[in-house]
């Protein structure tokens, strides 16, 4: 279908006059009855109906209008990526947790040096930026490490860190004083929902050694897992990156999970492996982690692999 007949129908709809809308359109009257005409022939429904006054919608009308206007927007979108790929666009996801470690720094960086690149930044949890993997959104996407990789994707390991147990200022826990897995037993948890790969992991350990696991809120915002285990409301378990420049100060307290760890992988679009502004975008990415780890803020994190060595 033409997307330019819902758009002649849509205007049509919204002045509730064809006359109105060839004058609006810059269209002749009957061209435009005709583009309704067809447009009601190739949907096989009556879109209106015509009186002196005007037209209004039937009910087939309505829905047409409802369901095309989304489209529409989706279609300009795809316009709109498709313009910015071929001028050099850059599709970068990244997890929440990266934030201070990595992220606003790549960021700045590939401003200053690539000011030709149209970035387009996605931070989400895991599991939303594997969706955009398999809709093909992400030119370049750090998740965790997965023994089955997107189709389409190169995965490479990056690095392994420390999972973390996080509670309220009098929690008792301390970064020098790692706890056991069991210490995780009947906590009221605050942790993302499923299918979230570290939701997963503590989930597995707990269910293994017969332990209660008991999830009180579930929710995807980093920020608000933080402030709630503050707030005494309950603990959270995350990645050591996300404490980095956390700026809850002394409210909250944390300590290292003995044996548990994540491990971080970058994904590749193979079919944008050749396009300058991703290669400019990898090399840029693997250089600011690499500054990262080697300043020593990053607790416990060690580089895997050879991606990051010089």
């Amino acid at each position: 279908m033409d997307s330019r007949l819902l758009e002649y129908y849509l205007r049509v709809a919204e002045l509730g006059s064809i006359n109105r809308a060839a004058t609006d359109l810059g269209l002749s009257q009957p061209a435009l009855s005709r583009h309704i005409a067809s447009l009601e022939h190739e949907m096989q429904a009556q879109l209106f109906v015509r009186s002196q006054g005007g037209v209004r919608l039937t009910d087939a009308g309505r829905l047409l209008a409802d369901r095309s206007r989304p489209l529409l927007r989706q279609f300009a979108i795809l316009k709109e990526q498709v313009g910015e790929r071929a001028a050099g666009q850059l599709s970068v996801g990244i997890p929440p947790s990266w934030h201070q470690a990595l992220t606003s720094a790549f960021v700045a960086r590939l401003l200053d040096e690539y000011p030709g690149i149209m970035l387009r930044m996605y931070e989400g949890v895991s599991n939303l930026l594997r969706e955009h993997l398999l809709a093909g959104l992400l030119d370049l996407c750090i998740v965790p490490f997965d023994q089955t990789p997107a189709t389409g994707y190169k995965q490479t390991p990056l690095l392994r860190e420390p999972l973390v147990l996080v509670g309220h200022a009098e929690s008792g826990l301390a970064c020098d004083e790692p706890v056991s897995v069991t210490h995780l037993d009947g906590l009221k948890l605050i942790l993302p929902a499923r299918p979230n790969m570290l939701r997963t992991q503590i989930e597995n350990a707990l269910n293994r050694k017969s332990m209660t696991f008991r999830t009180i809120v579930e929710t995807d915002t980093l920020r608000l897992c933080l402030e709630l285990a503050g707030r005494s409301s309950g603990y959270t378990v995350v990645p050591a990156c996300a404490l980095q420049g956390h700026g809850l100060g002394d409210s909250i307290q944390w300590a290292p999970i003995k044996g548990m760890y994540l491990t971080w992988a970058l994904y590749e679009n193979e079919a944008r492996a050749h396009s300058q502004a991703v290669l400019e975008g990898r090399r840029l990415l693997l250089s600011t982690l690499a500054e990262s780890l080697k300043s020593g803020s990053w607790y416990g994190a060690e580089h895997v692999g050879t991606s990051l060595q010089r």
